[in-house]
């Protein structure tokens, strides 16, 4: 290494001088799946558990499952989603606008990408219970899912286990019993 990447050590790094008087609440949290609530579907086979919301992102946990599915739905087109694959298997199915359907499978530390309005349903393969982890932008308005006839739900009712608003910079919901500092 040459010495001007030398002198890039390490407590060059430490933060001189920083006011925080203009930045949000600076805690972190730490929650845990075992003391979170969920919401169930399926009877017992499928459990997801919203972990945090902020006004920037959502993220799921979700559990399903050998051979349970997540039924054909559809979100906002704005509601692009990412989920990753922690165990067993997933078919993920996209309903195309001609009528076809692309399929992709995934397996443990691989993800998915679905688009912002795209029809979908999601299938535990294999004999093992699949989990999953979801990242979503906040929800705007309504779900489409509810004009499908799918189960209603208000997500304002959603166990979330961590809420927190960014811009109020505020701590809207936070379950004592799986969130700690």
């Amino acid at each position: 290494m040459s010495d001007e990447s030398d002198s890039n050590s390490r407590s060059d790094l430490t933060p001189r001088s920083l006011d925080y008087t203009h930045l949000p609440d600076q805690t972190m949290y730490k929650v845990s799946l075992d003391d979170a609530s969920c919401v169930q579907q399926g009877g017992e086979d499928i459990r997801t558990y919203p972990v945090c919301v902020t006004n920037e992102f959502k993220q799921l946990y979700f559990e399903m499952g050998p051979g349970a599915t997540i039924d054909w739905h559809t979100h906002t087109p704005s509601f692009d989603e990412v989920c990753l694959c922690l165990a067993g298997r997933a078919r993920y199915t996209l309903a195309q606008e001609d009528g076809t359907e692309q399929v992709i499978e995934v397996q443990p530390r691989e993800f998915v990408y679905l688009p912002g309005g795209a029809r979908h349903t999601i299938e535990a393969i294999g004999d093992e219970r699949h989990e999953g982890l979801v990242t979503m932008p906040p929800e705007p308005v309504g779900r489409m899912e509810l004009l499908e006839g799918a189960a209603p739900y208000d997500p304002d009712n959603w166990p979330i286990a961590l809420w927190v608003d960014r811009k109020h910079d505020e701590l809207v919901r936070k379950d004592a019993a799986a969130v700690s500092e």
